[in-house]
């Protein structure tokens, strides 16, 4: 589900896809009080960078705090509001912000699936490629779970674990080997920026 804009703007065939909690701002254990939002060092000087690049800036996040009754979807957006305030003031940009209302596997009676939206399913990243008119196999997702990794790889996406927050040893991690790893946020958008400079089509070799 998109929580913002109402009304999306496609300029770009390309996205990096962001992981929330975790990757831009520390990870409180269901963080939704917007006046204790706190930033990852280093998250904002990443975000600016990635802002200068013909790429869209997509925000992707698991939100089950909401089925789970310790926030509501307004806690959430309002939370969202300020993180968008944030960046913008540091002279960055966020184009969308997609979410997961849905419980996640470790919240589930065994056998039963989660839903397709929520991550590692790729559900919100097909939703975001449908809006925006995206070329998955150009687009990335950075994240600091094995969930973020595997929703990417199971589109083409190029992927970035970054070694903050979880580090890719959440509860109920997979052994997925992501296609880049960085100390944080920042690490990742020099990645990236790296990567498209000297290659503006890049793409993974997929098999």
């Amino acid at each position: 589900m998109r929580d913002w804009p109402n009304q999306v703007e496609p300029r770009y065939n390309r996205a990096i896809f962001l992981d929330r909690d975790g990757t831009i701002n520390v990870d409180t254990h269901y963080p939704h009080e917007d006046k204790k939002l706190a930033l990852i060092p280093n998250a904002i000087e990443g975000i600016r960078l990635l802002s200068e690049l013909p790429v869209h800036l997509i925000v992707i996040s698991n939100q089950a705090g909401i089925p789970l009754g310790i926030f509501t979807q307004e806690q959430m957006s309002a939370f969202n509001q300020a993180l968008r305030s944030r960046v913008v003031e540091a002279g960055g940009h966020f184009d969308a912000f997609y979410f997961s209302p849905y419980l996640e596997k470790k919240n589930l009676p065994p056998g039963v699936d989660p839903h397709p939206s929520s991550k590692p399913s790729p559900g919100m990243l097909l939703e975001a490629a449908q809006d925006f008119s995206l070329d998955l196999k150009k687009c990335f997702v950075v994240g600091d779970k094995t969930s973020d990794i595997l929703a990417g790889k199971r589109v083409n996406c190029a992927t970035i674990l970054v070694l903050t927050g979880k580090a890719g040893e959440e509860e109920g991690a997979t052994s997925v080997e992501p296609d880049y790893v960085e100390n944080d946020l920042y690490g990742a958008a020099v990645r990236i920026n790296k990567l498209i400079s000297e290659s503006p089509d890049f793409q993974l070799e997929t098999q």
